[in-house]
């Protein structure tokens, strides 16, 4: 009897979808003309369809509220929502708007579910697979300035970091401060996260704390990356770059349906080469080349209306020589730009494997999302690792090999996507397993000798350590309409972390074995935080919002290995809270996005690497910091084919309290006052582009010419604001014709080819990148 039960259950819930009513549509130019071929999709759902020759359409949904999406190539994407009842015949009609005419309404998962950005009572910034192609982004450290107060670090050669800051919220010890998701997945350090963007369909930029829905290390907002799904209609490009300093990229990518509406694959797979650009007095020739490759394949399966099942494989191999060419000056930096003296190739080898399984259910009384996935990543630096003296003398040297394995599992159940119910919930429960091996040895040259004639050089010692993070969360989120404009949503989540790990050092004077210098020690620490949300939002009209927010982040604490006293082992998390106003327009037709952002932010616990005695070097929970600042976006269409995108913010980001050992006193003084560090008070991005479309051509011929200006304010490099990168200007430009097959462009970036200092930190100095240009075609079928 139990099983005839189950498989009952079972059949119904597959079956849930299968009676509904037929909604009937006609997609049409603003001329009446039929639109072929359009996308119809239904969101938060699997259910879509295409418009045939007479742009009609025939969709079957249960009864219920929907949203449809419904886009075009050359033409404005829209949302609709529609009602369904058993009493009720739907014939929609959709008047389509030509790209030019009208912006594209975007869509988002902020929010863990499928929505119109601009009804997202939140910051947040969308760069669709078009932006990413215009702006150019081939990695994440082009994303400054792409949002407003967002900031991100050029780190020279290497490919393997991910230093992000959004409103003066950025890392300083072994944790981000803004998470980094790609295709849901969380990326849990700085080095483990896809750096390099691989056929990418969509970039949502989250400002502020958000730490109710996204859990540690939202802290100061997030970056989430969604790849390229497959679909039914079979699509595909191959792209290729040649550009100065030697630079070839090439990509391919194909979608096909398998099996119709049941069963899509898609792949893509880039290889990207650099030669060099700073040049090595030691050995007179260039010292660094970037060499790397990455491929991104899905797998999606609907078993039924109710149900999908996606699969996606993520695989990145970079081998960089020259990493990190950094300079001990700051004058040096600049009197001898792109050089450097040492006697190490720097190389840098990163692997990085990533793999998720996600199920969806959209049922009738709940939906229901399962994401597991699995990252298998490692960062060496071979062959003599990375030259620690910077200089021709063979001092020392080191060369971390990092090893990462992590598990993670969410479970998410949320409010129908067709639900009458006025209250909108989803809630859930997420749990990781991080596994860290760490081989870091430091090898102490021949030329020690000079430092310490005693020493016994050259030698090796190689800290060992093993260590495992495991933790679990639980969070919920609902929004309740106070009346038919007002709209109330509170969250919470608990999040528990429990961290251990071993240590030991060896020592080795070749030819002699390894022998044990210290011996092993084990460490371990608890940590949780709880981080509250509440957000008024009222809608002035369907194109106007207006809302206020409370919300509150963490950053994980950690373990100081090194510290003298067992209390000064743990430090502890760093909490962010964000108090938010918010407008949001869509005026004119749709011809005028206009966004404008107020916040107020308080930095609590900060970790900064620092000593209390002098002596002993470890993280501590020192640093109080608060921000106040206002953000703007702008997107207009002031005639047919230009485009002018504009973003620019402001924030006074200033410590109440900064507690740091100073060398000169010979005590801990108080730097209240100072700036945070990569933090520029005014940041700025302007983007102009125009499109001629040639009237009359049967393969859409058009030529297009694109200018962006980028200014950011003066930002600096150590929390006692000694040095500093003074406000500076970038321009870039682009040139080319499309069409429905091809794409042929020209680019130059840094044109003015402007000497900034992108990076400074513990004495170090690097140069951002300086005049690139180059020209790139696309092959689309």
């Amino acid at each position: 009897m139990k099983l005839k039960t189950i498989i009952f259950i079972v059949c119904l819930l597959f079956t849930a979808s299968a009676f509904g009513q037929a909604i009937k549509g006609t997609i049409k130019t603003k001329t009446g003309a039929p639109v072929p071929s359009a996308t119809i999709t239904v969101l938060n759902s699997t259910m879509a369809t295409a418009s045939d020759r007479e742009g009609q359409f025939i969709l079957t949904l249960t009864e219920g509220n929907y949203q449809l999406a419904i886009s075009a190539v050359g033409f404005a994407t829209q949302f609709k929502t529609v009602s369904i009842s058993n009493k009720t015949v739907i014939n929609l009609t959709v008047q389509l708007q030509a790209t030019g005419r009208q912006l594209n309404e975007v869509l988002v998962t902020a929010e863990k579910n499928q929505q119109d950005v601009q009804k997202v009572p939140a910051a947040v910034t969308v760069l669709d697979a078009k932006q990413i192609r215009d702006y150019r982004l081939w990695d994440i450290t082009n994303l400054t300035a792409i949002a407003p107060n967002l900031f991100t670090v050029e780190h020279g050669n290497s490919t393997s970091s991910n230093f992000v800051n959004i409103r003066g919220v950025m890392g300083f010890s072994n944790e981000q401060a803004v998470a980094t998701y790609v295709d849901g997945v969380y990326q849990f350090d700085y080095f483990s996260a896809p750096p390099l963007f691989n056929d990418i369909e969509s970039i949502e930029i989250l400002r502020g704390p958000q730490g109710t829905l996204y859990g540690r290390n939202a802290f100061g907002g997030v970056i989430s990356i969604t790849t390229r799904q497959p679909g039914n209609t079979p699509s595909g490009y191959a792209e290729m770059t040649f550009g100065n300093y030697g630079q070839q990229r090439y990509t391919v990518s194909l979608s096909e349906p398998i099996i119709k509406n049941k069963l899509f694959a898609s792949g893509s797979f880039t290889y990207n080469h650099r030669g060099s650009i700073y040049y090595n007095e030691f050995t007179k020739s260039g010292f660094d080349r970037r060499k790397d490759y990455s491929g991104n394949f899905n797998l999606r399966y609907l078993p039924s209306a109710n149900w999908s099942l996606a699969l996606n494989v993520k695989t990145e191999n970079d081998n960089d020589r020259g990493s990190f060419p950094w300079v001990t000056s700051f004058e040096e930096v600049f009197s001898k730009p792109y050089q450097v003296n040492t006697n190490n190739a720097n190389v840098e080898h990163r692997n990085n494997f990533n793999t998720s399984l996600a199920a969806n259910y959209y049922g009738r009384d709940f939906n229901f999302t399962s994401v597991s996935s699995y990252i298998d990543y490692r960062l060496y630096y071979p062959d003599g690792g990375i030259d620690y003296d910077f200089s021709p003398l063979n001092i020392f040297s080191v060369g971390p090999d990092t090893r990462q394995h992590v598990y993670a599992e969410e479970m998410r159940f949320a409010s129908p996507s067709a639900s009458h119910n006025k209250l909108k919930w989803v809630a859930g429960a997420y749990g990781f397993i991080q596994d860290n091996h760490i081989n870091s040895p430091t090898l102490f040259g021949s030329d020690y000798l000079q430092i310490d004639p005693t020493s016994g050089a050259p030698f090796t010692t190689t800290d060992i350590s093993r260590g495992t993070n495991k933790g679990y969360a639980f969070f919920g989120q609902a929004t309740y309409p106070l009346t038919k404009k007002l709209d109330f949503t509170a969250g919470m989540r608990y999040d528990h972390e429990k961290r251990k790990l071993g240590q030991y050092t060896d020592y080795q004077k070749e030819p002699d074995p390894p022998v044990l210098q210290t011996p092993n020690a084990d460490y371990q620490a608890g940590f949780h935080a709880v981080t509250p949300k509440f957000v008024l939002s009222y809608k002035v009209q369907d194109n106007m919002l207006l809302y206020g927010s409370y919300a509150r982040g963490f950053r994980a604490g950690g373990l100081n290995t090194n510290a003298p006293t067992p209390a000064q082992v743990p430090y502890q998390p760093e909490h962010s809270d964000n108090y938010e106003i918010g407008w949001k327009n869509m005026l004119f037709n749709n011809k005028l996005k206009l966004n404008l952002t107020a916040f107020y932010l308080e930095q609590h616990n900060q970790q900064i690497s620092t000593s209390h005695d002098g002596v002993n070097q470890l993280i501590l929970n020192v640093g109080e910091m608060h921000n106040k600042g206002a953000e703007l976006e702008i997107t207009a269409l002031p005639v047919k084919g230009l485009q002018i995108d504009w973003n620019a913010s402001y924030s006074y980001a200033r410590y109440t309290s900064l507690l740091l050992y100073s060398a000169d006193a010979k005590a801990v003084v108080n730097y209240k006052g100072d700036q945070p560090i990569n933090t520029p008070p005014v940041s700025s991005m302007l983007a102009v582009q125009y499109n001629y479309d040639f009237a009359g051509s049967r393969q859409k011929l058009s030529a297009f010419v694109r200018g962006e200006y980028r200014y950011l304010d003066r930002y600096y490099f150590d929390f006692v604001n000694g040095l500093s990168q003074p406000a500076y200007s970038l321009f870039n430009g682009k040139a080319g014709i499309t069409s429905k097959h091809f794409e042929l462009d020209f680019w130059a970036r840094n044109v003015s080819d402007k000497k900034y200092v992108a990076y400074g930190s513990f004495g170090t100095f690097l140069l951002g990148a300086p005049r690139t240009y180059g020209t790139t075609l696309i092959a689309k079928f």
